[in-house]
C-alpha cells in the first residue's frame, strides 16, 4: 500500500526550494569568506575551488554510500537538509572562528605564497565542507528516491536537474534584490537556515516510512560510468563555467559590475541551463537517445555564442531629458524601478547568452542519462558524474580566469572553449556510432558535420580581437572620442587599457575609467595625492604611506614629491599596475623606479586587516565607484576601524568622494560612516566636481600653524602646473599659497558629524552596493547632474567656523569667494551675492519690492538644489505681497517647481499643504500648485504606460 501518494510532487517541490537556498548560500558565504582571505584572484580562486570541491565530494560519497540501507534516500535527503540548516544558523559564529584562526596563522605563512594558498584553502574548505558536502549529495539522493523505472531515467533526471537550477534562479534574485539589502549577509544566512530546517523537517516526517526503491544495486550497474563518461562530464562542466567567466568579462567591457548586473547575469545563465535541461527531458521522454542530442547541440553552442555576442545592443535602455530636471525612460514595461534595475539588464544579457546556454544545459543530464540506462544504478552513476562535472566547473573557472583570458585574451578564450565544446559533441557522436562498419557513412552523422562547421566558424570568428573591437565601438560615455586605444592587458581580475588623447591620457578597467592624466594642468588624482601632506596635522611631513588602488599612480606619485621615506602600494589588478608603470611614468614620479616604493598585488582590505598597528602616517585610496560590486568593503565601518588601527597618532586618511557617481543618501552614509571612526573628518575639493574625505587620527581638534602651511605651499608651487596658477579664474589667491590651500576646505567636522545619514555602512549589509534608498536617482542622473544633487546634500561650512582649526586668523570672506568660484559649476551660490541679496530684501520697505527681492534669493538657493531654504524665501515673498500676481513672478514660481518637481516634488507638495489658507490662495502659491499638479498628471500618464506601478 502506498502511504504517501504525493511523494514525487512533494519531493520535487522541496528540491526546487533546495536549489533556491543553495544558490543563496553560495552568494552569501563566498562573499563573507573573501572579507577575511581577500578578494584577490588567488584568494577568490581558493574560496570558489574549496566550495566546488565540497559539493563534488558529497556527490561522489553518496554514490558509494547507503547501499542496502533500509531508509529511503528521500529520508536521508531530509537529514542532509537539516544539516545544512543547522550550519547556516551557526555560520556567523563559525565565520568569526575562521577570522580568528586566519588572523593567528597568517603571520606564519605570509612570506610564502604556496603556504598562504594552503592555509586559505584548508580554512575555507574546512568551513564549507559539511554544508557543501550535503548540497552535492542532494541530486543523486533525489534521483535514487524517485526514479523507479528504467525508461524514465533520462527524462526524470533532466527534469529534476532543471528544476533544481530553476530554484537557483529564484535564489539568486531573492538573495541579491531583497534578502541582502534588507537582512544583511548574516541575516540572510540565518533566514535561509530556518527554511532549510523546515524543508528537512517536512522531508523527515513525510518520507520516514518509505522504503528504498533500489535496496541493492544491480551487478555491473556502474560499468557504464567509466572513464569516457567521467571525462565527458568533466569537460562539460569546464566548458559551461568557462563560458560564464568569458561572458562576464565581455559584459564588463561596457557594463558596470554592479550587484544588480551580476545577479541578472547569473539568473539568466541559470534560467537558460534549466530551460535546456527541461527541453532535453521532453526529448528523452519520447525515446530519443541522449548521445545524439549531445552530439548536435554541443557544436551549436559556439556558433550561437559568437553569433549572438553583440545582440545586447537590441535592449539598450536609457533616459531622456524633457524639461529642466524632468528625466524619463526611453521605454516602459513593468515599472521604472524594475525596468532600470532588472529588465534593462535582463534584455541585453538574455539576447547574448540565452540560446547558447540553453544548449549547454543539456550537457550533464544527457551524460547521466546515457551512462545510467537502468534505474538501480542511477544514484551511483549520477553521484560520480556530478562529482566530475563539479570538478570540471572548478577547473573551468580557474582555466578561463587565470590561464585563457591572461594568455590568449577574450577571443582566444572563446575559441578554446568552442573547440572543447565541439570535442564533447564529436566524442558523443563517436560513442553512439562506434559499432558501425561503414566508416564513410559514420562520418556523415550530424555530430561530425556540425563539429566541422563549428570549427570553421570559430576559426574565422576568432581572427578578430573582440576585446579591442568592443572597447572601440561600444564602451559607453564617449571615452574614446578623439582618443586612440594604445594598450590592452587582459588578466585574471579585469581588462585594463590605455587611451591616448590630444590633451590627456586615460587608464580604464572594464567599463570604469580609473584615471585621467592631464598634460597641461594638475589632475584631480595628483591633487588628492598632495592633500594628506598639505593638511598633515603635525609639524613636518608624513614619512610612511599606504596607497590602495593604484589607478594611473598620479596620487601616489604626488606624495613621493614630499619627504616620504616609505610607501606600500596595494592593488588587486596586476594589469592595472603593469599599464600604470609602463605608460604613466611621466605623470607618477615614476613610481616603478623609486626605491621607496614596494608594490603588493593584494586586496586592499585584506592588506589593511593584516598590517601592523601604527604602521603608517598616511593611508590614501582612490578605489573604483562604490556601486561596483565588492568595492563597498572599502567604505565600511570595519574597514575604517582597520585603517585607524594601522595609522599612527596624527595620521591622515584620504579617500575619493565621487559626487558624480553617488546619490545624496550614499554621500551622507559614506561621510557618517567615516566620521563615526574618525571624528575629525573634512571634505576637501580636489577637482571641478571631485571631492575627497580627509580624516585625522587625533584625540583633539587639529590646529594648523601658518608656518607648516607655508612650507607645504612652497612644495606645491614646485609642481610645474602649479606655478603662478589659481584654482579657478577669478580667484584672489594663487593655488600654491597658504590661502589657496585653505580654500580647498568644503565641510568641517562639526557639519560632517551633524549629517543625517540613512545608515552606516557595514561589511554585512552591502547597502552601498545598492545605494542607500535612492537608487532611482542614480539611474536617472548618473550621466548628467548627479553631482549637483549629491553636492546639495553636503553642507558647506563657513570659513569663520573653520577658523578654529588654524592658529592664525584666516581671511574668511575672501576665501569664501574663491571657494564659490570653484563651486559655481555645482550650483553653489556665492555667499557674498547671497548676503547682498538678503540685505537688499531687508532694506526694501514696500511689499512688492520685498517680494521681488525675496524671489531673487530663491533663485540663488534653487540653482544649487537647496530646496528647503528656497521654499522658506518663497514663503517670505508671499508674506510680503500676498496678492502679487505679476507675470514675471508667477513665471519664476512655476519655473522653480518645474525644475525641481522630479526630484523634490514630495517636499514641495508637503510645503504647499502646510501653508495657511490665506497664503495658499496667493497667486504665487496657486501657480506653484498648478505646476506641481501638471507635473503629477504627466508623471501619472507615464506611469500608466507600465504594467505595474
Amino acid at each position: 500500500m502506498n502511504r504517501v501518494p504525493a511523494t514525487p510532487v512533494l519531493a520535487t517541490v522541496l528540491f526546487f526550494l533546495t536549489g533556491a537556498l543553495g544558490l543563496g548560500y553560495e552568494l552569501v558565504w563566498i562573499r563573507k569568506a573573501t572579507l577575511v582571505v581577500g578578494a584577490s584572484q588567488i584568494a577568490l580562486a581558493t574560496v570558489v575551488t574549496s566550495y566546488f570541491l565540497g559539493m563534488g565530494l558529497g556527490s561522489a560519497a553518496v554514490a558509494r554510500w547507503l547501499r542496502g540501507r533500509r531508509r529511503s534516500p528521500l529520508f536521508v535527503y531530509g537529514l542532509f537538509e537539516v544539516g545544512i540548516g543547522a550550519f547556516a544558523l551557526a555560520f556567523p559564529l563559525l565565520f568569526r572562528g575562521l577570522e580568528g584562526a586566519y588572523g593567528l596563522l597568517y603571520p606564519l605563512f605570509e612570506a610564502h605564497a604556496a603556504g598562504l594558498f594552503v592555509l586559505r584553502f584548508c580554512l575555507v574548505f574546512g568551513l564549507f565542507l559539511v554544508p557543501t558536502f550535503f548540497m552535492g549529495a542532494t541530486l543523486p539522493l533525489l534521483l535514487d528516491g524517485l526514479v523507479a523505472r528504467d525508461r524514465s531515467v533520462g527524462a526524470l533526471t533532466s527534469f529534476l536537474y532543471g528544476l533544481n537550477i530553476l530554484g537557483a534562479v529564484l535564489g539568486v534574485l531573492v538573495t541579491s534584490y531583497f534578502a541582502i539589502p534588507r537582512l544583511g549577509m548574516n541575516g540572510t544566512s540565518l533566514a535561509a537556515g530556518c527554511c532549510n530546517l523546515a524543508i528537512g523537517a517536512v522531508a523527515l516526517v513525510s518520507f520516514r516510512g518509505l522504503k528504498p526503491l533500489h535496496p541493492q544495486e544491480a551487478a555491473g550497474a556502474t560499468a557504464a560510468a567509466g572513464p569516457f563518461y567521467a571525462a565527458l562530464a568533466f569537460t562539460s562542466g569546464l566548458v559551461a563555467i568557462g563560458y560564464q567567466v568569458a561572458w562576464a568579462r565581455y559584459f564588463s567591457l561596457f557594463q558596470g559590475a554592479t550587484v544588480h548586473f551580476t545577479a541578472v547575469l547569473l539568473a539568466v545563465y541559470l534560467s537558460a541551463l534549466s530551460a535546456g535541461s527541461m527541453g532535453l527531458a521532453l526529448l528523452l521522454r519520447r525515446g530519443v537517445h541522449p548521445l545524439p542530442v549531445l552530439a548536435v547541440v554541443q557544436p551549436l553552442v559556439p556558433m550561437l555564442a559568437f553569433t549572438c555576442l553583440e545582440y545586447w545592443v537590441l535592449g539598450t535602455y536609457g533616459y531622456q531629458v524633457l524639461d529642466d530636471w524632468e528625466v524619463v525612460p526611453r521605454w516602459h514595461f513593468w515599472s521604472e524601478s524594475v525596468d532600470a534595475t532588472f529588465i534593462a539588464l535582463l534584455i541585453p544579457v538574455a539576447a547574448v547568452i540565452l540560446l547558447p546556454v540553453a544548449l549547454l544545459g543539456a550537457g550533464l543530464p544527457a551524460i547521466i542519462a546515457a551512462a545510467a540506462r537502468g534505474a538501480p544504478s542511477l544514484r551511483s552513476i549520477a553521484g560520480r558524474l556530478v562529482f566530475w562535472n563539479t570538478l570540471g566547473s572548478a577547473a573551468g573557472a580557474l582555466a578561463a580566469g587565470y590561464a585563457l583570458l591572461p594568455g590568449l585574451g577574450l577571443s582566444g578564450c572563446f575559441a578554446v572553449l568552442a573547440v572543447l565544446s565541439v570535442a564533447v559533441g564529436v566524442a558523443s557522436e563517436w560513442r553512439f556510432g562506434r559499432g558501425e562498419r561503414a566508416q564513410w557513412r559514420h562520418l556523415l552523422r550530424p555530430g561530425y558535420t556540425l563539429g566541422a562547421a563549428a570549427l570553421l566558424y570559430v576559426a574565422v570568428w576568432a581572427s578578430d580581437d573582440v576585446t579591442r573591437r568592443t572597447l572601440q565601438h561600444y564602451e559607453g560615455g564617449g571615452v574614446f572620442e578623439q582618443s586612440e586605444l594604445i594598450a590592452v592587458e587582459e588578466g585574471p581580475v579585469t581588462t585594463a587599457y590605455v587611451l591616448d588623447g590630444p590633451g590627456s591620457m586615460s587608464l580604464g578597467a572594464g567599463s570604469v575609467r580609473l584615471a585621467v592624466a592631464q598634460r597641461d594642468r594638475l589632475s584631480s588624482q595628483a591633487l588628492q595625492g598632495y592633500l594628506p601632506a598639505l593638511f598633515y596635522p603635525r609639524a613636518g611631513w608624513p614619512e610612511s604611506v599606504l596607497g590602495i588602488a593604484l589607478g594611473s599612480g598620479q596620487t601616489f606619485g604626488a606624495l613621493l614629491r614630499t619627504p616620504v621615506k616609505r610607501m606600500d602600494v596595494v592593488d588587486i589588478s596586476g594589469e592595472v599596475v603593469e599599464l600604470a608603470l609602463r605608460h604613466f611614468a611621466p605623470f607618477n614620479q615614476p613610481l616603478g623606479s623609486d626605491p621607496r616604493v614596494t608594490f603588493h598585488l593584494d586586496d586592499g582590505r585584506h592588506f589593511v586587516d593584516r598590517a601592523s598597528d601604527g604602521s603608517y602616517d598616511v593611508v590614501s585610496l582612490e578605489p573604483p565607484p562604490p556601486t561596483n560590486e565588492n568595492v563597498y568593503r572599502l567604505y565600511s565601518l570595519e574597514f575604517y576601524q582597520g585603517v585607524r588601527r594601522v595609522l599612527r597618532d596624527g595620521g591622515v586618511l584620504v579617500q575619493w568622494l565621487p559626487l558624480n557617481l553617488v546619490t545624496p543618501d550614499d554621500l551622507r552614509g559614506m561621510l557618517a560612516t567615516q566620521a563615526r571612526v574618525f571624528p575629525f573628518t573634512f571634505v576637501v575639493q580636489n577637482g571641478s566636481v571631485d571631492m575627497a574625505m580627509l580624516s585625522m587620527k587625533l584625540e583633539a581638534p587639529p590646529r594648523f600653524e601658518t608656518a607648516w602651511l607655508k612650507e607645504r605651499a612652497e612644495l606645491l608651487g614646485r609642481e610645474p602646473q602649479m606655478k603662478d596658477t589659481r584654482w579657478a579664474r577669478g580667484d584672489r589667491y594663487l593655488a600654491a599659497s597658504v590661502e589657496g590651500i585653505t580654500s580647498l576646505l568644503i565641510t568641517g567636522p562639526d557639519d560632517v558629524a551633524a549629517l543625517e545619514a540613512p545608515t552606516l555602512h557595514r561589511d554585512d549589509d552591502q547597502r552601498l552596493s545598492y545605494s542607500s534608498g535612492d537608487r532611482q536617482l542614480w539611474y536617472r542622473y548618473v550621466d548628467d547632474g548627479l553631482e549637483r544633487l549629491s553636492f546639495a546634500a553636503l553642507p558647506v561650512t563657513p570659513f569663520r567656523r573653520l577658523q578654529q582649526y588654524f592658529a592664525d586668523t584666516i581671511p574668511a570672506e575672501r576665501l569664501e569667494e574663491d571657494r564659490a568660484h570653484r563651486l559655481a559649476p555645482l550650483g553653489f551660490a556665492s555667499p557674498r551675492r547671497l548676503a547682498d541679496a538678503i540685505r537688499s530684501y531687508e532694506r526694501s520697505a514696500d511689499g512688492p519690492g520685498r517680494a521681488r527681492k525675496a524671489l531673487a534669493v530663491v533663485e540663488l538657493f534653487a540653482g544649487g538644489h537647496r530646496v528647503g531654504p528656497a521654499l522658506e524665501w518663497i514663503e517670505r515673498a508671499i508674506a510680503a505681497d500676498p496678492g502679487d500676481g505679476r507675470p514675471e513672478h508667477v513665471a519664476a514660481a512655476r519655473r522653480f517647481v518645474a525644475a525641481h518637481a522630479a526630484v523634490h516634488g514630495e517636499q514641495i507638495g508637503g510645503w504647499l499643504a502646510q501653508l495657511p489658507r490665506a497664503q495658499a490662495a496667493a497667486p504665487l502659491a496657486e501657480a506653484m500648485a498648478a505646476e506641481l499638479r501638471a507635473f503629477e498628471e504627466r508623471d501619472a500618464a507615464r506611469r500608466s504606460r507600465y504594467l505595474w506601478e
